[in-house]
């Protein structure tokens, strides 16, 4: 059942996932600086809004060294119109303080990760996932609706987010985190939809 239903989705995932701008890397450096930018846009903030506003950005600092050297007014300017000015600000002080503390390099410990300004566990977790594939899975709305349907669980339970929790480790992949945790999240965008789902 395990390695069925994994592979499924990872078909699926191979089929319909989407052609975006911070899944296109030049390398392991550049994957990681991309996933990091996209993750602090994403939040609470859908995907078709962020991309105009990605491609701006990245072509005003393509890597986390020419970031962490910005002006603040320089990232608000670049972030107007997309809102939340704490996230260009956390993003910016992340990018400052991985560039000084670890030699420009985010490391790749879960809470090292949150202990940045604007990481909380759910990015963190997506960072861990897409950008170091390790194995983690970011729960967000999207992968919480998908979950809950395919195991027909009613978010009415105290430990609603832990059965999620529980379930997502029975089903994920041995070992392609990365490849794993992007699906679940695609799903619930394009198919698993809050209402009328595909």
């Amino acid at each position: 059942m395990k390695n069925v239903l994994s592979n499924k989705i990872l078909a699926w995932y191979d089929n319909h996932q989407r052609d975006l701008p911070w899944r296109r890397y030049r390398g392991f450096q550049d994957r990681i600086y991309k996933v990091l930018v996209s993750e602090f846009m994403l939040q609470q903030t859908q995907v078709k809004t962020v991309i105009p506003f990605f491609n701006k950005f990245l072509k005003a600092f393509p890597n986390l060294k020419k970031l962490s050297k910005a002006n603040l007014n320089k990232v608000y300017k670049l972030w107007q119109g997309l809102g939340y000015y704490s996230r260009a600000k956390n993003l910016l002080n992340t990018a400052k303080i991985v560039q000084s503390k670890y030699k420009g390099t985010l490391p790749d410990d879960f809470e090292t990760l949150k202990s940045f300004p604007g990481i909380g566990d759910y990015t963190a977790s997506a960072i861990m996932a897409i950008a170091f594939n390790k194995d983690f899975i970011g729960i967000d709305g999207n992968v919480e609706r998908f979950v809950a349907r395919l195991f027909g669980y009613k978010n009415n339970k105290k430990n609603f987010k832990n059965c999620i929790f529980l379930k997502l480790k029975e089903i994920k992949s041995e070992n392609n985190f990365s490849q794993f945790a992007q699906p679940l999240m695609e799903l619930g965008a394009l198919v698993c939809i809050p209402k009328n789902p595909k």
